[in-house]
């Protein structure tokens, strides 16, 4: 057994559940690996990367301090594709105790080469079945530098497939060719309609490999950012809501295997761009959006999404819109306005 496979394996788990919802995370790599109902056993995010040779990417994982490749000269150093969080040891600050649940934990991880710290904080609802996640990004450097921070949200089956119903309140995207040019937001791609080699593809279903990635921006005049992923056949709806100054992108993964979905990546965060550092500097704006951070010498930065989920009936239509307001979270099926779910936040 490799030692990626060791550290994964030994791994001390966190716990953490209410009523409705149970949620884990591994301290190594601090990755979220379970996230699921009571009542109805399937987690969604599920994924677990197939080479454990590399970093032990599964569930919701985190690119930090960049989103894509390092540059020849970074690799030879040791960094690897999205940067080193996901092969340290996270320590638990507080307040849960290993291997017994709780609602509340902090944990914290600093990046050996990188010279970045982010503590996070995951809190559940007391009676909801949604989780709070604030994370603070501190620079440990003497000099201030850009970075990325992506939230990879990985789906897998049996939760993921060609059934699951893709929604968000995006404005257009392109498709990420990964090819080190800096040019590569034409042609433009509104959700959910786009075109390929002639043929019509519906984005909001897996049925299709093309775009392997494709990247997307959230309107500036709209305070809240939202992805959700919709199984009716499962009964199960994961959604993701947080504030567009703090992650403007969203990324989209498709990997198919026998013309079957194998996973999806809804990965919001503060970049469009899957490219070595290099490039991203020298683009530095797509659709006069940034597609780096910067963080001072001693800066904190705080970023926060919510997380979620909710039973649906066999015959949803996916999210049609998600507003918060007054302290509720309120859900809103496309085109039937009879069948809202709402939460206390």
């Amino acid at each position: 057994m490799n030692s990626t496979m060791n550290n994964l394996s030994n791994s001390p788990v966190i716990n953490l559940e209410n009523d409705q919802i149970i949620l884990r995370a591994n301290l190594y790599g601090g990755a979220i690996f379970d996230f699921h109902l009571k009542d109805i056993p399937i987690n969604p995010v599920n994924f677990r990367t197939k080479d454990l040779d590399g970093p032990p990417f599964m569930g919701h994982f985190l690119c930090f301090d960049r989103w894509g490749p390092p540059t020849e000269a970074e690799k030879r150093y040791g960094f690897d594709h999205h940067g080193e969080v996901n092969t340290q040891q996270w320590e638990l600050v507080s307040p849960v105790t290993l291997n017994q649940p709780g609602k509340v934990c902090i944990m914290k991880c600093s990046l050996p080469m990188g010279k970045l710290q982010l503590t996070r904080k995951i809190k559940l609802s007391d009676t909801e079945p949604l989780v709070v996640v604030t994370e603070e990004i501190k620079n440990l450097n003497t000099y201030g530098r850009m970075f990325n921070i992506v939230q990879h949200v990985s789906l897998a089956p049996p939760f993921l497939d060609k059934n699951t119903l893709f929604d968000n309140n995006t404005e257009k995207g392109f498709e990420n060719k990964e090819n080190g040019s800096p040019d590569q937001e034409e042609p433009v791609i509104l959700w959910p309609k786009a075109e390929y080699n002639g043929k019509k593809i519906n984005l909001r279903q897996f049925e299709d490999p093309w775009p392997r990635v494709s990247s997307f921006v959230y309107h500036k005049n709209e305070k809240h950012a939202w992805v959700t992923a919709c199984n009716p056949m499962k009964n199960i709806m994961l959604g993701y809501i947080w504030e567009v100054k703090d992650y403007p992108w969203i990324n989209f993964w498709r990997s198919m295997e026998n013309n079957i979905p194998a996973a999806f990546g809804m990965e919001f965060g503060t970049t469009g761009l899957h490219e070595p550092f290099p490039v991203v500097a020298k683009k530095a704006k797509i659709f006069d959006r940034n597609i780096f951070d910067f963080i001072d010498a001693d800066e904190v930065i705080s970023k926060s999404y919510i997380a979620f989920l909710a039973k649906i009936p066999e015959n949803y239509a996916g999210v049609g819109k998600i507003i918060i307001s007054d302290k509720s979270l309120i859900i809103q099926e496309k085109n039937i306005n009879s069948r809202n779910i709402k939460y206390s936040i």
